[in-house]
């Protein structure tokens, strides 16, 4: 990518943003009412978890299949207008399964002016088999050059503002400005802060969308706005942002 030099009270700012998944793996003991289980393996096969029970097994018709078991009812009362039930069933997780992954490696905002807002966005996801889902972080300065910080919003969100310097992010839909989707698909969701519809904020380290347990595949957008004053030095303003995603087993 060229980079321009400039004169002053014109800038390039853009943001190159790398990702990187960070797995960690956990210990993990289950021990379930009822059921006896454990992991057993041979040379070339594994049976990741087992258990004993007085019955159950899969089911199956032309549109639904469902593994069951037979087990004392002990859950919450689930009703509807027609049915009501009592729940038992114990779910036991697969083999663990995770995945990320981002759909962009560089961002571009262009001319930064203290006359508007500069902002961009690129996409995400997520999913886990876990009981206890998953958690997604962030790292990394705001832009800056070599000897000038744009400020970050910081824990409490913002609408954008034209002509005070800002650097923030959201995983909402917004409209001032026009950019960002809500999350879709899956049980992941984006972290109070940044899920608040024209409002951004920023704190490296911060928890900014998570599971709270099994979840299909979440996509998420992360839409990042920058504001500048008349006083923002100019240069060339870059930044890495590093995702850390946490599955939780």
């Amino acid at each position: 990518m060229k980079k321009t030099a400039i004169k002053k009270g014109k800038r390039i700012n853009m943001a190159s943003i790398k990702m990187l998944m960070c797995l960690l793996v956990f210990s993990l003991t289950l021990v379930l009412a009822h059921q006896v289980i454990g992991s057993m393996e041979s040379t070339n096969f594994q049976i990741w978890v087992d258990s004993f029970g007085s019955g159950g097994g899969a089911g199956s018709s032309t549109s639904y299949k469902m593994g069951s078991s037979m087990t004392t009812p002990s859950g919450p009362m689930g009703t509807s207008a027609n049915f009501g039930e009592i729940s038992g069933f114990t779910p036991i997780e697969d083999e663990p399964t995770v995945g990320f992954s981002v759909q962009a490696a560089s961002l571009n905002f262009g001319v930064l002016s203290p006359s508007s807002t500069a902002y961009a966005s690129h996409t995400f996801s997520a999913y886990t088999n876990s009981e206890h889902g998953y958690k997604i972080k962030i790292f990394g300065e705001p832009l800056h050059s070599a000897d000038h910080a744009i400020v970050a919003i910081g824990a409490t969100p913002e609408y954008a503002a034209e002509g005070s310097e800002q650097f923030g992010i959201n995983l909402a839909s917004n409209t001032a400005p026009l950019v960002g989707l809500s999350p879709i698909g899956g049980s992941g969701t984006a972290q109070d802060k940044y899920n608040q519809t024209n409002k951004f904020a920023y704190v490296e380290g911060d928890i900014i969308a998570l599971a709270p347990s099994f979840s299909y595949q979440t996509n998420y957008t992360a839409s990042i706005i920058a504001n500048i004053s008349q006083e923002t030095t100019a240069g060339l303003y870059q930044t890495t942002l590093i995702y850390e995603f946490i599955p939780i087993f």
